[in-house]
Formats: structure tokens, C-alpha cells, sequence
């Protein structure tokens, strides 16, 4: 029997031309940043993410540990994120109170019963009615002021008095929707103020029927100023005039 030898490197060379053994595809990287944890100090969770979906975010809220996870495959709006947060996780501001006052002023050609001496700090206003028109004299009727938080309405109402022995009292009404400040509170917004006057008047027999004396409009005051808001006949010679002062409180 023959023997052939065979060098070992024919052996090898098939081996070596085998394909190398397939490896599992390296995962791509993620993107730095993609993902964050914001805890929150003042603002509520849920109602923060809703506000932050507009970034087109994926946002988780827990309220239990007050805290938001914010997902997102862009680095540069999660800063916007950050940036939004900063701006809202902030301590909510104080609620203000305010007040309206409405002062209910007669003028005649001659002094009325009704009513009482006008306070000194309408004086001037009772001057420039003066120039305007045949009315010379001036008493306050009443005085009715509505307290309110800033965004709500609120009434109040009132008796002047009556206008001669066995009448019904003269009735005084402030009614506001809604009053708002201006977001440097330099003004009051009144939204909708509705005022009225039930007056009565002598019917005969000892009878009286009601004559109602009504104002409506929407005003802007600065605080501390007077406004006329306007005037309406009582009788031949008399006339009504509300005048509007607002004050902020905290």
C-alpha cells in the first residue's frame, strides 16, 4: 500500500475562504439627551403636560412624586422643554381682590331732601357738572360698594331713605358680571355693571308707584379715579349720575 502525503496547507485554504461567522447587528446609537426627569416645585403635574404635548413630546405625569418625564428623539426640543418648564414651574401669584364703588349722586336746579351732603372728594366732580349744565346743586343719594376677586362678579344692594311719610324706602342695586385687572394693574375691566334705582313716587291717596332708574355699561377704571358712568332723569328737574371708583387689594 501507497501512503500520499497531502501538505497541510491544502487543508487550510478551504478553511480559510469560509465566510466569516455572522455577528449580530451593533443597535444604533440614541441620540444624547432623548430622555429627562423634571421635578416639579410648584406646578401641578398633569396640567404641565398637557401644556408640554405641544412640543410634540411623549410626557408622563405623576403627581405622587410631582414629577414629569419628558421623551423626545431631538435634543434641541427637550432644551425647549427645559426652557418652558423653567418658565411655568414658578410659584402662583397671590389672588387680588378688588373693589367697586358706585356713588349715586342727585342733581337739581335746586337742593333735594333727598340724600345727604356730597363728600368733599366728589366736590370736584359736582364743579364740572356745574359748567355742563343747568343743575346746581348736588346731594349723594347712596353709596353701594361690591368686593370681588379678581375674574369674578358680585353685587350688593341697599335703602336710601324714603321720599315723605308712609312711602316704601328708595332701593339701590350694584350688580357686576365680571371685573379683571390689567396685567400691569393699571386698570379695572368691568365687564357688564348693571345699576339701578327703584324710586318711589306719590301716586295719590296715599298710594305710590315705582319709577326705575337704571344704568348698564362695561368701564375701564384706574384705580382711584372717578368715573361718571352716566345720568338718567329722576323728574322735570332732577337728574341721577352714578360715578364708579375701583380699588385693588391684595
Amino acid at each position: 500500500m501507497k501512503w500520499f502525503l497531502v501538505p497541510l496547507a491544502a487543508w487550510a485554504l478551504p478553511l480559510a475562504a469560509q465566510p466569516a461567522n455572522p455577528t449580530t447587528p451593533a443597535a444604533p446609537s440614541r441620540p444624547a439627551g432623548t430622555q429627562r426627569v423634571f421635578v416639579l416645585k410648584y406646578a401641578d403635574p398633569v396640567a404641565l403636560a398637557d401644556v408640554l404635548r405641544v412640543f410634540g413630546v411623549s410626557v408622563v405625569a405623576n403627581s405622587e412624586i410631582h414629577a414629569v418625564a419628558v421623551a423626545s428623539s431631538f435634543p434641541d426640543v427637550l432644551a425647549s422643554v427645559d426652557d418652558a418648564i423653567t418658565r411655568l414651574d414658578v410659584p402662583a401669584s397671590a389672588p387680588q381682590n378688588i373693589e367697586i364703588s358706585g356713588y349715586y349722586v342727585i342733581g337739581g336746579a335746586t337742593a333735594s331732601p333727598l340724600g345727604s351732603a356730597l363728600p368733599k372728594d366728589l366736590d370736584s366732580l359736582a364743579t364740572e357738572l356745574s359748567k355742563e349744565s343747568a343743575l346746581k346743586s348736588y346731594r349723594l343719594l347712596d353709596t353701594l360698594t361690591v368686593r370681588m376677586r379678581a375674574g369674578q362678579g358680585g353685587a350688593a344692594s341697599g335703602t336710601a331713605g324714603t321720599v315723605g311719610n308712609g312711602s316704601p324706602m328708595i332701593e339701590t342695586a350694584l350688580r357686576i358680571r365680571a371685573a379683571t385687572i390689567s396685567s400691569d394693574a393699571a386698570a379695572v375691566r368691568v365687564d357688564r355693571l348693571d345699576a339701578d334705582v327703584k324710586l318711589p313716587v306719590a301716586a295719590g291717596g296715599g298710594q305710590f308707584s315705582t319709577s326705575d332708574l337704571a344704568f348698564s355699561a362695561d368701564v375701564d377704571l384706574k384705580p382711584g379715579e372717578r368715573v361718571l358712568v352716566g345720568r338718567t332723569g329722576m323728574n322735570r328737574d332732577q337728574s341721577l349720575f352714578l360715578v364708579l371708583t375701583a380699588r385693588i387689594a391684595k
